[in-house]
């Protein structure tokens, strides 16, 4: 039975050239193993941001369509029961993403800052 491929989810994909240019900012070696732990986690950083990103976006264009700003397509597609469904999830996910990456940036990302400095 042939293996298959693994790939790493889209997101990973995306967030990898910022890992890795902020690990290089922080004068890691890349080869080491401590390094590779440290990128990962700054990987798991931006996957929440952009996580935040991607659901500020929903609010704002529903928001866009529901409402008329006087603005092309505004007001277009007015809310329905499954959007208050929608919405709320999007908030949620919002609200969760946002507390997690905060605390986060504190417990880790300035952690690995302050071993950079110490090196």
């Amino acid at each position: 039975m042939a293996e298959q491929d693994e790939e790493m989810p889209f997101v990973f994909k995306i967030t990898a050239p910022f890992a890795r240019m902020k690990i290089r900012s922080l004068g890691f070696d890349r080869r080491k193993r401590e390094t590779k732990i440290y990128e990962y986690a700054i990987h798991r950083y931006y996957m929440d941001f952009i996580e935040i990103m991607v659901a500020l976006t929903i609010i704002v264009c529903r928001v866009y369509l529901a409402y008329d700003f006087g603005q092309p397509f505004s007001g277009s597609v007015p809310l329905n029961g499954s959007d208050v469904f929608v919405f709320l999830l999007t908030i949620s996910t919002l609200s969760k993403n946002w507390t997690l990456m905060s605390d986060y940036r504190k417990n880790v990302v300035e952690r690995i800052e302050i071993a950079a400095k110490q090196r």
